[in-house]
C-alpha cells in the first residue's frame, strides 16, 4: 500500500510518501520543493507514484541532505526526468560513490538505492532565483547530514535531525553525542518552522527540538553513568528497563536496534578518552 499527502506552507510545497506491504504505512518520508529546488528524492519503493506526483513541477536543481536510502532512492530517475544538476555536501558525494549496504528491514521499508557517483559537492550555501539557503552540517544521525536554512524566511529544512522527540531504535552508525551537538547548534538559529523529512513541525519547532535534546541528553547520561560504573551493554539495557523492537532488530540483523543507543554512547565515551589521551 502506498499513501500520499501534500503540504503547503507559504511558498514551500511538501510531498509525503508512505509504503507498506500490508496495511497503512507506519513510516513515511517527505520531499520538499521551493522555487525550483527539490530537497531530497524520497524512497525507491514509491518511485512511480512519486514521479507522477511531482511531474508537473519545474525542478531546475536537486539537493540531497544525506546518503540514507529514503533520501537518495530516486536520484537517477529524477535527474533523468528534469535534466538538472544534483547537489550534496562533499561527504555525501563521497559516500554515494559506494554507499553502505542496507539491511533487509531497510530494503523492505524504503527500497534499495543505486550508487550515484555524479553528485556535485557544494558547501556553505545554495541559491535559487529568490532565496539563499545556508548549508549547515548536522552530523549524528548520519555523518554527512546537513540542514538548509533560509534566514530571511526563517525556514529550516532539518533532514532527519528531529524525526520525533522520542526515538525507539537507532542505526548502528549513529552518534548520540553528535546529535546532541547538532541540535544545540541548530537551536542558535532563528527559525519559525522546521521541515523535517519525516515529521514536519509548523508550530513551536524549537520546543520540539528541545524535547528531543532532553531525551538524548537524559539517555546519554543514564547510559554513561552505568557504563563508567563498570556495567556492560546487557546490564545497562536491563537496568534502564529499555524495550527492544525485536521484529525490527531481527529483520535488520541488528542495524536498527534500541541497544545501538547504548553502543553509541559507549563508543562516544571511548572516542573522547582517546582524544584526551592524545
Amino acid at each position: 500500500m502506498i499513501t500520499t499527502k501534500s503540504l503547503n506552507y507559504e511558498n514551500v510545497k511538501g510531498y509525503q510518501f508512505g509504503y507498506s506491504l500490508i496495511g497503512k504505512p507506519k513510516l513515511s518520508t517527505y520531499i520538499y520543493f521551493i522555487d525550483g529546488l527539490l530537497i531530497d528524492t524520497g524512497q525507491s519503493k514509491v518511485r512511480e507514484v512519486l514521479l507522477d506526483k511531482i511531474d508537473h513541477l519545474s525542478v531546475d536543481q536537486i539537493f540531497v541532505t544525506h546518503h540514507h536510502e529514503d533520501h537518495t532512492g530516486n536520484i537517477l530517475p529524477l535527474k533523468e526526468r528534469f535534466q538538472c544538476p544534483v547537489y550534496s555536501s562533499d561527504k555525501c558525494a563521497q559516500l554515494m560513490n559506494n554507499p553502505p549496504s542496507l539491511s533487509f528491514a531497510q530494503k523492505i521499508t524504503w527500497g534499495d538505492r543505486e550508487t550515484y557517483g555524479n553528485l556535485i559537492p557544494i558547501e556553505n550555501e545554495i541559491k535559487t532565483r529568490n532565496y539563499t539557503f545556508e548549508i549547515i552540517p548536522i552530523p549524528g544521525h548520519a555523518s554527512d547530514m546537513v540542514a538548509l536554512y533560509e534566514p530571511n524566511e526563517k525556514w529550516l529544512f532539518s533532514a532527519d535531525l528531529y524525526i520525533n522527540s522520542y526515538i525507539g531504535y537507532f542505526l548502528y552508525s549513529e552518534s548520540v553525542q553528535q546529535q546532541i551537538s547538532s541540535i544545540e547548534k541548530i537551536l542558535n538559529y532563528d527559525f519559525k518552522v522546521m521541515f523535517c523529512n519525516h515529521n514536519p513541525q509548523l508550530e513551536n519547532p524549537k520546543q520540539k527540538l528541545r524535547d528531543k535534546l532532553n531525551f538524548l541528553e537524559t539517555s546519554f547520561h543514564s547510559v554513561a553513568d552505568l557504563y563508567l560504573k563498570g556495567m556492560d551493554e546487557k546490564e545497562i539495557f536491563k537496568t534502564l528497563k529499555f524495550k527492544e523492537n525485536w521484529i525490527v532488530k531481527l529483520l535488520s540483523a541488528g542495524a536498527l536496534s534500541k541497544v545501538n543507543l547504548i553502543r553509541s554512547v559507549i563508543k562516544d565515551i571511548n572516542n573522547s578518552k582517546k582524544k584526551v589521551a592524545r
